[in-house]
């Protein structure tokens, strides 16, 4: 053949690798659909005398098929499906799933940084919600306009400009939490809803069949073992203390948070490096792997056999232990702010998480 014919063959060849990343570009910056609610679930348990039930669903959040539980709600008349997070404190929801463009102001912009080094920022406004059909209360919640990556991780989940929890899985997210000394942006939304019926509630993380239980009866919380929150000054209602014995390495203690968010089975973040580890900066991970986990908090004790664990590097005065989803599987919680405690059942106290 001819050197002209390899010539045009070449020329094809690069036209097709430029029209390859052109549109490879176009589909990075494409706008992605709203993901749409699922119909809720929601009945009352014997007459209502042992609580409101209401179903919660399983789905797919990150490209590497990682799970998170979520339910829909209403925000200002309209359906809105949220990841529902025990770890975070209030609703952050896209701005543009909003009904409207602009709602009365009910703070000051802020953001929030994610273990993912995803970012969200937004105004926090308030904006009418319900779930269940309950009679709609005002919240503060913050509207998401920005979803990016930390400036040192510029090729996070976030690098779109949109992540599972914040665009094609979910438009945001349902924290409902203890509150948060470092994160006062938005108002607690179980807690909020009339009648008192969310100071009490209890959450079942297993994505065989996720569910929320507003106002249970004594009937469905005897079992849990109860361990008191951490009361502010404040008021607030904190997360409990409690310790980690992870494998050989190190014994850590810190408020522990139940994530049903968290993208780690057990993240250990510390303002303060190991003596057996080179520190890094804040946010980075010290070690990784899968270790035997032993967890005690007030008077319940767990033991995770072959855990996935992230020793991270936490900001001064940031020291917590995560219980992430995967690591709830077999693990009820129980938030009774009535009462100031947090209540934990589980099946058995020793279990193999596998790798």
């Amino acid at each position: 053949m001819s050197v002209h014919f390899y010539r045009r063959l070449a020329g094809f060849a690069g036209t097709l690798i430029v029209l390859a990343l052109a549109a490879s570009l176009v589909a990075c910056s494409t706008p992605i659909s709203t993901p749409a609610p699922p119909e809720t679930k929601a009945s009352l348990i014997n007459e209502g005398r042992d609580g409101l039930l209401v179903m919660l669903s399983a789905e797919r959040s990150d490209k590497r098929g990682r799970a998170s539980i979520g339910l829909p709600v209403q925000m200002d008349g309209k359906a809105v499906y949220l990841m529902l997070d025990t770890g975070t404190n209030g609703v952050r929801v896209l701005s543009k799933v909003l009904p409207h463009s602009s709602y009365p102001a009910a703070g000051m912009r802020t953001s929030y940084t994610f273990a993912t080094d995803a970012q969200v920022s937004g105004a926090t406004v308030t904006v009418p919600f319900s779930i269940a059909g309950t009679k709609p209360v005002d919240l503060a919640v913050q509207a998401v306009d920005e979803v990016s990556c930390l400036k040192t991780n510029k090729r996070c989940i976030a690098q779109d400009g949109y992540t599972g929890e914040f665009g094609w899985a979910f438009s945001g997210i349902l924290g409902v939490g203890a509150d948060d000394p470092r994160d006062a942006c938005c108002t607690q939304p179980l807690r909020a809803l009339p009648a008192n019926i969310g100071q009490r509630y209890l959450v079942r993380a297993n994505l065989d069949r996720p569910l929320l239980v507003l106002s249970p009866s004594n009937v469905l919380t005897k079992d849990f073992t109860l361990v008191p929150l951490t009361m502010g000054k404040d008021g607030s209602a904190q997360w409990p203390t409690g310790c980690v014995q992870v494998g050989s390495k190190m014994r850590f203690c810190a408020p522990v948070v139940f994530s049903t968010g968290g993208t780690d089975m057990i993240r250990v973040e510390t303002d303060k490096a190991p003596d057996w580890a080179d520190d890094v900066d804040e946010h980075k991970p010290i070690a990784q792997g899968n270790y035997d986990v032993v967890l005690g908090v007030g008077d319940w004790a767990h033991r995770f056999n072959d855990a996935q664990t992230t020793i991270a590097k936490a900001a001064p005065g940031g020291n917590r232990i995560v219980i992430g989803l995967m690591a709830l599987q077999n693990i009820d919680l129980y938030f009774d702010f009535a009462h100031g405690q947090l209540g934990l059942r589980a099946p058995r106290n020793n279990e193999r998480m596998g790798s």
